[in-house]
């Protein structure tokens, strides 16, 4: 909805473009959180058998995994950006404005690995409130202002770059997280 609050001052070609980038990078982070979810019932089992070494290779698995799968997507989508995108809309407009968001969200797709992981790992140990918080910040958190504030500075530009950023703050905010976990468990 905020997407489209804003992409609509561009008109009914950007909220077009943004809705398509949108459902094909919630399709691929879908891969990311299927390997996540995978490593959920692990990482609950390590952590309550106090197994705080397989909980960390496991996490460590399942972080490179998902970088490797991920990236693998993410530059098939960046070789293929536009018949990708021709799959669903043929409007020169549409797929001008899809095309650049869907290139900067490609970039974004490699470093979504950790901040799924992280999330994964804080919901099966029981850290809910760490949890939601990471959670929120690829959709609402760090979003909402992103796609408010950058299109005001850089045009139709900022709003194809407020997703990837968003994106990448989720990426790089759990990091300290996880560093304190793991060094709380050592």
């Amino acid at each position: 909805m905020t997407l489209n609050f804003a992409a609509g001052i561009y008109g009914d070609e950007a909220i077009a473009a943004m809705s398509v980038v949108s459902r094909i990078s919630n399709l691929i982070f879908s891969v990311g959180v299927g390997i996540g979810q995978g490593f959920q019932p692990v990482s609950a089992f390590s952590y309550g058998a106090k197994r705080y070494d397989r909980l960390k290779q496991a996490f460590i698995f399942t972080v490179t995994l998902s970088t490797i799968l991920l990236s693998i997507i993410s530059v098939i989508c960046l070789c293929f950006t536009k018949p990708l995108l021709l799959l669903f809309t043929q409007d020169s407009q549409v797929l001008s404005i899809a095309q650049l968001a869907m290139k900067f969200e490609c970039i974004a797709i490699f470093f979504m690995a950790i901040s799924i992981g992280t999330n994964m790992l804080f919901q099966s140990i029981g850290r809910s409130v760490i949890a939601t918080f990471l959670a929120a910040l690829r959709s609402g958190l760090a979003f909402i202002p992103l796609v408010i504030l950058l299109p005001h500075i850089w045009g139709i530009t900022g709003l194809a770059l407020s997703q990837p950023i968003a994106d990448l703050c989720a990426s790089i905010i759990p990091i300290p997280f996880i560093f304190s976990l793991f060094k709380e468990l050592s």
